[in-house]
């Protein structure tokens, strides 16, 4: 048997994330989405979804998106029945069969058959067709603090005039005059000098019923009076938006966001997340990102007696002019057996990894996709990474547990250093019976610091201290790295503020930081930790990867420099070698180049770019027919790309085949018909000769 087991994780995000202003609908939506937006959704879409969903611009997309839509509010994820949209479009029927009687409309277009389906059936109706009052219902609901302001209301609708539609009744804009029937004849005993609302007021009490003049009056049952007139008109906007108020509607946001890296076969489920981002730098002086991310559910599929998900991460920086300076993917496959499931039913699922960053002001954007159930999460955050070796205090990482003594070992990963493993608390919650250990780093500390130089840790709560503990920077084995564990037994539960400032010998401040972090009563759910492995400091991986970093922010003798070492360590490397030449290309190093690639060729490596970056340096050295060949093996493995076919074009023109290079520029214009220039060449040529 098959099927779907979710863990559960008892976290909450809050994503904000600026919206465009509303645009126009689309009118060249089919008939199925206008229906879908205008009839089928209007009553319960949020603004922030209807601006999404106006912004797509394919059917894949808006197909996914309605699916979503509906998974968002389905109480039962884990079943096939979606209870929601199945109770949803029976109130749309029954409002159709119910409400449009006696009027040009669908009773969905009702005001009775609006509410009913926004609200669903009320807990008691009261009717009244007295000679007295024009037809009127009276809704009453029960209210739920979290969308509206009262325990109990109700909702009067009546027919004006006496006929037609039913309408929602407004005490405040309507009045009880609106109800009455012929009230001008019914004045008998009433004094002349008072308005018609105070006049009708008195009518239905004396007439028809004191309920039915207090709903006049108050949507608040027992409650009545011209404040409770203001008072129901904000409950009447309150009760409209309830449906809107239930659901979270980032997941639309983020939808719109990453639709493009979506499979066409994925029905995206976004769920939310908590996450940690912290800079340490290694004893290199390399600083590595180093991220916690944290689902709030992990589901996972089952058949027999294994349990599995393939999950997936991809990241991206992009520095202040949007370049993208560094890209990653790495695939997590988990498989589980039944008796490791129920071990970790009742922990939370924390994802481990870092990478290196070269200095500089960067957004970073993590997605996190569960590859088998099709959810995915994602985060965004400013970072930045310091240059030089300024005095500089890192932020604060706050921990339940620290492993001291890690087995040495070749690989690494995220906040480790060397053989110390820190296990930050995502969100800083700590049992009261808990250590706290705080780790923090300080860059660039000078001679007196590292002797005189004291570290204050003062605790606070509601800016009143409680505790302040201070070591000597001398007392540490380290004059970069520092972890101090402190006992929270004299702290009672409660929210608190964490301090830590690097005082001189004369106890003045040179930087302080600080953090939040709470004290509960219970212990704190353990953790299910999966961390993911680089390699040791010395491997070239890291000038590589720095060297490409550099190369897309522009700084070319940087990149060449950690792209030669990367090659020069690992010759035998296609990817390394590609990218330093990359860099020789730029630089105009032609030769260099064909001396890095070309023991690839022979050694019978098929690579598009081996092919393409041979090509291109022989072109520039004059060798016009190696480079038509090197060419021609690069559109083998890629079919015609105009680039190419532009530039062996030129080549043939060069070793004077005039024919070749027409045939090769026609071949680019069947690719791309809308190069003008190629367009113009071929003419002259054709004039010339």
């Amino acid at each position: 048997m098959k099927g779907k087991y979710f863990i559960g994780i008892l976290v909450t995000v809050l994503i904000f994330l600026p919206l465009a202003p509303f645009s126009k609908e689309n009118p060249k939506l089919a008939k199925k989405y206008q229906k879908w937006l205008k009839e089928e959704v209007i009553y319960i879409i949020t603004p922030v979804e209807k601006e999404v969903f106006s912004k797509l611009e394919i059917d894949r997309d808006r197909d996914l998106f309605m699916k979503e839509f509906w998974r968002q509010r389905d109480p039962t994820p884990g079943t096939p029945r979606n209870e929601f949209k199945e109770e949803h479009f029976r109130r749309i029927e029954f409002a159709n069969k119910k409400f449009g009687r006696g009027t040009p409309f669908k009773g969905w277009r009702t005001d009775r058959g609006r509410f009913y389906i926004k609200l669903g059936r009320p807990s008691y109706v009261e009717k009244y067709m007295d000679p007295d009052v024009h037809p009127i219902e009276i809704w009453y609901y029960s209210g739920n603090p979290k969308f509206v302001k009262a325990s109990f209301f109700r909702l009067l609708f009546f027919q004006r005039y006496g006929a037609g539609e039913f309408e929602l009744y407004n005490q405040f804009s309507d009045g009880p005059k609106s109800l009455v029937a012929y009230i001008d004849k019914k004045l008998r005993g009433v004094d002349e000098n008072l308005d018609p609302d105070a006049r009708a007021l008195i009518i239905l009490e004396r007439e028809v019923s004191f309920e039915l003049a207090d709903a006049s009056m108050s949507a608040f049952p027992g409650q009545k009076g011209q404040g409770w007139r203001l008072d129901s008109q904000v409950l009447l906007g309150e009760v409209e938006t309830i449906p809107q108020k239930k659901v979270d509607d980032d997941y639309a946001i983020e939808f719109l966001e990453h639709k493009a890296v979506v499979e066409v076969s994925y029905s995206v489920h976004y769920i939310g997340n908590q996450y940690r981002v912290n800079l340490i730098q290694d004893p290199s002086g390399l600083f590595f990102v180093n991220y916690i991310l944290v689902p709030d559910t992990l589901s996972v599929d089952f058949f027999k007696d294994k349990y599995f998900t393939n999950l997936k991460t991809s990241v991206r920086v992009t520095d202040e002019a949007g370049r993208t300076i560094f890209q990653g993917e790495r695939n997590i496959p988990v498989e589980l057996k039944k008796e490791e499931l129920k071990v970790l039913e009742k922990r939370s699922f924390h994802l481990y990894d870092s990478f290196p960053l070269v200095p500089g002001n960067y957004t970073l954007n993590l997605l996190w996709e569960n590859m088998v159930t099709k959810e995915f999460t994602s985060v965004e955050k400013k970072i930045s990474i310091p240059e030089g070796k300024d005095l500089h205090m890192s932020a604060l990482v706050l921990a339940r547990k620290v492993s001291r003594d890690l087995p040495k070992s070749q690989e690494s990963s995220a906040f480790q250093l060397g053989r110390l493993q820190i296990y930050p608390s995502v969100n800083n919650t700590f049992y009261e019976k808990d250590s706290l250990f705080l780790f923090l780093q300080i860059y660039g500390l000078n001679h007196n610091l590292k002797q005189a130089g004291i570290l204050e840790f003062s605790f606070s709560q509601e800016e009143r201290t409680l505790q302040t503990i201070f070591r000597n920077i001398s007392e540490y084995n380290s004059d970069r790295d520092f972890l101090e564990e402190i006992p929270l037994e004299k702290l009672k539960p409660g929210k608190y503020t964490v301090k830590v400032s690097l005082l001189n010998k004369k106890g003045e401040i040179h930087f302080s930081e600080t953090e939040r972090f709470s004290i509960i009563t219970e212990p704190v759910p353990g953790s299910w930790v999966v961390a993911q492995t680089s390699p040791p400091a010395d491997d070239p991986y890291y000038a590589y990867i720095i060297g490409i970093q550099y190369l897309n922010k522009g700084e070319l003798q940087k990149a060449q420099m950690e792209l030669a070492d990367a090659y020069a360590r690992k010759p035998d490397a296609l990817d390394y070698a590609l990218s330093y030449a990359r860099v020789l290309l730029i630089l105009k190093d032609f030769q260099r180049v064909k001396e890095i690639l070309i023991p690839f060729v022979e050694a019978k490596q098929e690579d598009f770019g081996l092919f393409y970056s041979l090509g291109n340096a022989s072109q520039e050295i004059g060798e016009f027919g190696e480079a038509i060949s090197y060419y021609q093996r690069a559109l083998n493995l890629k079919g015609n790309i105009t680039l190419i076919l532009n530039a062996m074009g030129e080549c043939y023109l060069q070793l004077g085949n005039r024919e070749q290079a027409l045939q090769a520029w026609k071949k680019s214009l069947d690719t791309n018909p809308h190069q003008e220039n190629i367009k113009k060449l071929i003419e002259n040529i054709k004039e010339k000769y």
